[in-house]
C-alpha cells in the first residue's frame, strides 16, 4: 500500500518558514502500526532543502507530487487550517479515484467535504479508523464503489 502524506507545510504564511511537521511522523506511525508494509510518499521529508531551490525546481517538485497524489493507494491529509497545496493534492487524488482521508476541524469547508472520502476531527479518531475494518474496506471493490458515490464522514 502506498500512502501519500499530504498536509500543511506553508499554509497561509507569507515568509519562507514552514509549520511544524511533526504530524507526518504521527500519521506514518498510525498507519505503520496497522500496516507494517505500507510505503509512504512524503513531499516534505523527501525534499528538505526545497526552500533554497529555484522557482522552476520548486514548481516542478510541486507538480510532480500533485501527480503522485493521484497514483497512490490512499491520501491522508492533515489540515488544521487551509493549505492550497494540500487542496490541489486532494483534488488530484479524488479525480483519480484515490480515497482521501482528511484530519481536520474544517469539515464544512467546501474543498474538504467535496474531496474527502472520510473526515476525522482528530488523530485519535483517524487512528481508530485505520485499526478497524473500514480502512481495509476502502480498497475492496465494494468500498471503492461507496467511495465514488461520496462516502461518509466519521
Amino acid at each position: 500500500m502506498r500512502v501519500f502524506l499530504a498536509g500543511i507545510i506553508q499554509g497561509a504564511r507569507t515568509d519562507d518558514a514552514i509549520h511544524h511537521q511533526g504530524y507526518r511522523k504521527e500519521l506514518r506511525d498510525v498507519v505503520s502500526a496497522a500496516y507494517p508494509d505500507a510505503q509512504f510518499v512524503d513531499p516534505h521529508e523527501e525534499n528538505l532543502g526545497r526552500l533554497e531551490w529555484s522557482r522552476d525546481l520548486q514548481r516542478d517538485m510541486f507538480l510532480r507530487y500533485v501527480t503522485e497524489a493521484g497514483l497512490c493507494d490512499v491520501l491522508v491529509a492533515w489540515l488544521p487550517e487551509p493549505s492550497m497545496g494540500t487542496s490541489v493534492e486532494m483534488y488530484e487524488a479524488y479525480r483519480m479515484g484515490v480515497p482521501v482521508l482528511t484530519i481536520s476541524p474544517m469539515e464544512r469547508t467546501w474543498a474538504v467535504f467535496s474531496l474527502a472520502t472520510r473526515t476525522f476531527p482528530d488523530l485519535e479518531t483517524f487512528s481508530a479508523f485505520v485499526r478497524g475494518p473500514d480502512f481495509a474496506e476502502l480498497f475492496s471493490p465494494q468500498g471503492k464503489a461507496t467511495e465514488k458515490a461520496g462516502g461518509v464522514n466519521a
